[in-house]
């Protein structure tokens, strides 16, 4: 046996050669040979010189970083021998696996049979991933979208439906368009028309904004194109439409409280029945629903019991319009009086979202306070007490409604649109002005079939009370629609929207319009409704 020219190492270097010799002993027979013989070949120069413990200790220790290099070298051809038999390796599996299922699809053809369905069932699955991932793609692209710039340069959202109305009118309306009210048939006029309009389109702008106070800005905008009919020169009028302001309005939002200024729905009645058909003007307009878009400040303040339940208390200044039959003057009648309406309401909700498809629960009282002047030296209080109410009855149905007493309502929508109405007392025969009294509500039943249809059957009166008109000569150059009394609307629609921005509507409206000293007026209406929301 051949000895490793390491052991001429003087005693100063004894530990280092017994360290050296271990690792030459490991290696020798596979790396280390063409290394000994040429540490042999320069052995004796080593051993013939005298040179200084130093220099020895600095070969020793090249020679053993020669070794390591070495082995590291060795190590990492190992690992990829490893990696490329434990590949061979898989590759014959999977061939003796396809051999076994050929042999088996030979002996068994329902077995073969079952491992298709097995990599079809895969298939499908791979196919429904990939499926999943090109939606989620395609939803993070739409959220990476460049935004709306504003000058504040905080978010803006756009927002609308463009909306199409067929209509047919079976009997005589106020608009044909949007009909309210039915009026009396005239002999030698047409008793009905038909037509189409997309004037109820709608465009709404909502904005973020910094936080003012602790509390997060908001401000929206919506308008639609109902705001009258342009005409040219021939005199013919065009179907557009103008462009009118619907709610306008900026709010401060901290955790329990909201303050409000803008143009909005009163605040004692928060509701409208739901119809794609009456979009431009609320459904049930002058029916029960008191919904006319004020002037207003308002503040509300959230009470919660628990995560669920809890109370909102809501107050707030108004200033509401008057009614067209009765404005004489260029200022409202509440302006006039140079005080604001003052309102208020009080509400408690029950969060129901996590009950299936049930819908919060919440039942409100509310009132309202103002006094109208008119030219005549004449002041007139207006009031309001009013209720609503929202209520789950199963999974899947659900009613809802308002209800009113008051007097002066003409600028909501009440009284069959009257504050007052001015004639010559019988008792005195002097004129006289007096607050219409007026009393109405409407309730809606809901039935969702499934979460792209539902079905909507609501019914609503406005009644403006008899004793109103009682010991009043009208002047015979009255407004024909300040005679009406009582009118009433009864609603049935469905509703399928088969995605999310696609809506279909087909609805039935029945109109009956009483006068104070004739019989009532009936027009049967039909609508089909197309819409695309954005």
């Amino acid at each position: 046996m051949r000895r490793c020219p390491c052991f001429n190492s003087n005693r100063s270097g004894d530990a280092q050669a017994r360290f050296l010799v271990l690792v030459c002993a490991l290696v020798f027979d596979f790396a280390c040979a063409p290394l000994v013989a040429q540490t042999a070949a320069s052995a004796a120069p080593v051993q013939s010189a005298s040179k200084p413990g130093d220099q020895r200790m600095e070969e020793i220790e090249q020679r053993l970083n020669a070794v390591t290099a070495t082995l590291s070298q060795t190590q990492q051809a190992l690992q990829q021998s490893l990696l490329e038999i434990q590949q061979l390796r898989g590759e014959l599996d999977a061939m003796k696996l396809k051999a076994a299922t050929s042999s088996i699809s030979a002996e068994n053809p329902s077995a073969a049979v079952q491992t298709s369905t097995a990599e079809s069932t895969q298939n499908n699955d791979l196919k429904a991933l990939h499926e999943q991932q090109d939606a989620l793609q395609a939803e993070i692209e739409q959220h990476e979208q460049t935004k709306v710039e504003t000058s504040s340069k905080y978010s803006l959202r756009i927002n609308g439906l463009v909306l199409f109305n067929a209509f047919s009118n079976a009997g005589v309306v106020d608009d044909a368009d949007l009909a309210t009210i039915a009026l009396p048939r005239v002999p030698g006029s047409s008793h009905g028309s038909l037509g189409a309009t997309i004037r109820q389109t709608l465009l709404g702008f909502d904005a973020t904004g910094p936080h003012v106070w602790n509390a997060r800005s908001s401000a929206r905008v919506s308008v639609d194109f109902f705001g009258g009919l342009s005409m040219n020169e021939y005199g013919y009028s065009s179907p557009t439409g103008l462009t009118r302001m619907r709610e306008a309005d900026a709010s401060l939002d901290w955790e329990r409280t909201t303050a409000q200024v803008g143009i909005t729905e009163p605040l004692i009645t928060p509701l409208s029945p739901t119809s794609y058909a009456t979009v431009a003007i609320p459904a049930l307009s002058a029916s029960g629903n008191l919904w006319a878009w004020s002037p207003q400040l308002r503040v509300e303040q959230r009470i919660p019991f628990s995560e669920q339940d809890g109370l909102t208390l809501e107050a707030g200044l108004i200033d509401p319009g008057s009614s067209t039959y009765t404005s004489v003057q260029l200022d409202t009648p509440v302006e006039a009086s140079r005080r604001p309406g003052y309102e208020g309401r009080i509400a408690f909700h029950a969060n129901g979202s996590s009950v299936g498809d049930r819908h919060p629960l919440a039942i409100g009282v509310g009132a309202y306070s103002s006094d109208q002047f008119y030219k005549a030296g004449t002041t007139i209080h207006s009031w309001a007490v009013t209720a609503d109410w929202q209520i789950p009855l199963f999974k899947r149905v659900e009613i809802s409604g308002e209800a009113y007493r008051g007097r002066a309502l003409g600028g909501f929508g009440g009284g069959v649109y009257k504050d007052i109405l001015s004639g010559i007392d019988m008792a005195t025969g002097l004129s006289r002005i007096s607050g219409v009294d007026a009393v109405g509500g409407w309730s809606q039943a809901k039935l969702r079939f499934s979460p792209t249809v539902e079905a909507n059957v609501t019914w609503g009166i406005d009644d403006a009370l008899t004793n109103s008109f009682d010991g009043l000569i009208l002047s015979t150059a009255t407004n024909p629609l300040e005679l009406n009394t009582r009118n009433s609307s009864t609603v049935g629609n469905l509703i399928f929207r088969p995605k999310t921005y696609l809506i279909f509507s087909p609805e039935y409206r029945r109109l009956q319009s009483w006068l104070y000293d004739g019989p009532a007026s009936i027009a049967n209406i039909f609508t089909v409704t197309a819409g695309f929301q954005f």
